[in-house]
């Protein structure tokens, strides 16, 4: 494995390619339930990539998964982030990788859902499935409270993206980076063809 989204490489450990200099890299080891590689997470790459992160963000990435969204936005903002999953071994992953990057110091990861989260953050990274995402609007918009907070969502096909910009929208919320990546995934449905999309989105309001 090995990719470039913008200045950042994903590499894999036993990739004999090396990053240029001036290069941001990040070193990951898979698991087939969450691989950094998928088309889903380099849409959310690129979208963290266009969006102006402040340093001093409070970073959340909710279902982890090789922690590969955390880990990115952390090094692109110089600051910490939280992971949760509900699978032990996307805690396990992630902590592997953050380790094998030296960041440990930088990301910390726990057993649970949103629902455990408390307190606010500035950049929420989400790479989930829609109906999942469906779950998480309230808590993007708790845990997200201020005005020019960033959420990144991706995850899902071009044919839920309308329904889950219109729901955040409603939450108050605006896209601002959108990204398709074609990918193959011949098990999910005849054709074999699959547009993933990803949204970077900005809060523009505030409850009341």
């Amino acid at each position: 494995m090995f990719y470039r989204i913008g200045n950042l490489v994903i590499r894999s450990p036993y990739s004999i390619r090396k990053p240029k200099m001036g290069e941001d890299c990040l070193v990951l080891k898979s698991h087939r339930s969450f691989p950094p590689a998928h088309p889903s997470t380099k849409a959310a790459l690129t979208i963290l990539n266009r969006l102006e992160v402040k340093k001093d963000a409070r970073i959340l990435d909710i279902g982890c998964g090789s922690g590969i969204l955390g880990l990115a936005a952390a090094l692109k903002n110089g600051g910490t982030a939280l992971g949760c999953d509900i699978w032990m071994e996307a805690i396990r992953t992630s902590n592997q990788n953050s380790a094998l990057n030296q960041m440990e110091d930088r990301f910390k990861f726990f057993l649970g859902s949103a629902d455990a989260v408390s307190g606010q953050f500035n950049l929420i990274l989400a790479n989930l499935q829609a109906p999942t995402h469906m779950e998480m609007f309230d808590h993007y918009r708790r845990l997200l409270p201020l005005k020019g907070d960033l959420l990144v969502v991706s995850g899902f096909d071009d044919a839920h993206a309308a329904s889950i910009e219109k729901a955040l929208a409603q939450r108050g919320y605006v896209v601002v980076e959108q990204v398709k990546v074609y990918g193959t995934t011949a098990s999910l449905i005849p054709e074999g063809s699959y547009i993933w999309v990803a949204f970077g989105l900005k809060r523009i309001s505030i409850d009341p």
